[in-house]
């Protein structure tokens, strides 16, 4: 693969009379809030900001914001989440590009959105070093839109698996939500008292937080894989323990006392059902451990009411082979694939990058090298 034709031609805006580009720092950061909630229509408090952006232990997150000169105001800003990589056995860092907001009022938006995101990657390459960033759930639209001024690059596409937790939904859709509901509250206790516990050999266990287990874990099965995020424990009660928007749960699992693996998920609301979503799952691509970390989420999931435990995976892999074995087990017909993309940050001299970085580069566009899942991207915030 010749990485060098995947590296888009950016050029760092030049100001105007008016626009000026600068480099974002922490005091930017009730601006760049205030203007993501106006321009979204969300109410994130400053405080979940300074959450998700400054208190990650991967490091400062990067962005470049465009400003009115007379006024000081912020018209467009381009952020990114600094994230760890362990990539051909190496760290090395990446940035998951999350947020570009544009004031929903000021002229010609749309090329103040596409100013700030090439210049977001010029400056992360020529200023942190930082020669690729990444994102995931995003609509067709907009990845239609980002391969043709970003260069965007789908390279691994999650589908979504799901277990069937119960009959209540069926049967209201035969019977109406009252008789349905009434016939599922009977039916369901039956239905999962014919589920049969898989022979794994495992004890599992809820937890409240990571500790120096966890980083021992993610040490032990980080080189199986080229490209994998990083998932120490620091990482990993940051993202999900100390997550000021969602609650999340966990699930270790032990053999003879040594951990070996984990599945976090988040149960939350979806026209009415209550579903649980896996957001992580690190098993060190043993297919024992997958089919034990579902069976267990699976039961906890089904006590907690939700309708359906989902997983998003890379297809032919062992989370696929081990929701197969599920009587109940299927490719979900309700979620659409994930995609995921990936660019290069070109710098200013995106030709005359180290063998490193093109090394990198070549690592990470092609998709079958990476281990991923939908906490490595999906904050819902």
């Amino acid at each position: 693969m010749d990485v060098r034709e995947y590296i888009p031609d950016f050029k760092y805006p030049k100001e105007t009379a008016t626009v000026e580009y600068v480099q974002a720092t922490r005091e930017d950061g009730a601006a760049i809030n205030d203007l993501y909630n106006r321009a979204f229509d969300q109410k994130r408090s400053f405080e979940d900001y300074q959450w998700k952006y400054w208190e990650n232990p991967a490091g400062p997150p990067f962005g470049i914001l465009a400003r009115e000169k007379e006024t000081g105001k912020y018209l467009s800003t381009s952020t990114g989440i600094r994230k760890q990589v362990w990539i051909n056995g190496k760290e090395a860092p990446a940035i998951l590009t999350c947020e570009t907001s544009s004031d929903p009022d000021a002229r010609g938006g749309g090329r103040l959105f596409k100013s700030v995101m090439q210049g977001f990657g010029v400056a992360v390459n020529d200023e942190q070093g930082i020669v690729w960033s990444y994102g995931g759930q995003s609509s067709d639209d907009a990845i239609k839109i980002g391969k043709r001024w970003f260069g965007f690059q789908i390279v691994v596409e999650l589908v979504c698996w799901e277990i069937v937790l119960g009959q209540k939904l069926a049967y209201q859709s035969r019977f109406g939500n009252t008789i349905g509901g009434m016939i599922g509250a009977v039916a369901d206790p039956l239905f999962r008292a014919r589920w049969k516990t898989p022979p794994t050999g495992l004890n599992f266990q809820e937890i409240k937080r990571f500790d120096s287990d966890y980083d021992a874990l993610w040490e032990r099965f980080r080189d199986q894989y080229s490209v994998v995020f990083w998932r120490d424990a620091a990482t990993l009660n940051w993202r999900y323990m100390d997550n000021p928007f969602w609650d999340h749960r966990v699930v270790e699992a032990r053999r003879d006392g040594e951990l070996v693996g984990y599945v976090v998920w988040r149960e939350w609301e979806d026209q009415g059902n209550r579903i649980a979503t896996v957001l992580d799952m690190w098993h060190g691509n043993d297919e024992t451990t997958v089919i034990g970390l579902l069976d267990e989420s699976r039961r906890l999931a089904a006590q907690a009411g939700c309708a359906f435990l989902r997983f998003s995976i890379k297809e032919n892999g062992v989370e696929q082979k081990a929701f197969e074995g599920f009587r109940n087990g299927r490719r979900s017909p309700y979620e659409r694939v994930d995609k995921i993309i990936c660019t290069p940050m070109p710098g200013s001299t995106p030709f005359e990058q180290s063998d490193e970085a093109y090394a990198t580069l070549a690592a990470v566009m092609d998709g079958s090298n990476w281990f991923y899942c939908q906490g490595d991207c999906d904050y819902r915030d």
